[in-house]
């Protein structure tokens, strides 16, 4: 069975197990400071902080439980993002190893706030 039995190039596929086998394993990012962006306009949406940033973004994005950028979004009429596909739309910067825990993150956070003003922020 070679990769052109799964329906692609093999040249294509190739690339793809390449480039995975190249890459080194990265640590699982746990407390964060995070912003959610609009891909096409480079607008920040919304910033935060998280004690385990996977778990934090899934509430974002989490379409079973009510994803919280999707309401964001839907409530937001002068915004153009489909709020089905908000997860294809929006890109996440972040940025860890904040000293002093909770604290220095919400320092970093309320920092960003004020500097950025993300749209779906409230004070």
């Amino acid at each position: 069975m070679g990769f052109e039995d799964f329906g692609a190039p093999s040249t294509d596929v190739q690339e793809w197990v390449e480039e995975f086998k190249r890459k080194e394993t990265e640590p699982h990012i746990k407390s964060a400071v995070y912003g959610i962006y609009d891909s096409v306009t480079g607008e920040c949406l919304y910033i935060g902080e998280a004690k385990w940033l996977i778990s934090r973004l899934n509430d974002h994005y989490n379409t079973r439980t009510g994803s919280q950028i999707k309401a964001f979004v839907k409530s937001d009429d002068e915004i153009d993002i489909n709020p089905d596909n908000v997860w294809k739309r929006t890109e996440v910067k972040y940025v860890s190893g904040i000293e002093a825990k909770q604290e220095g993150r919400k320092q970093v956070e309320s920092t960003l706030i004020r500097e950025l003003n993300p749209r779906y922020n409230t004070r």
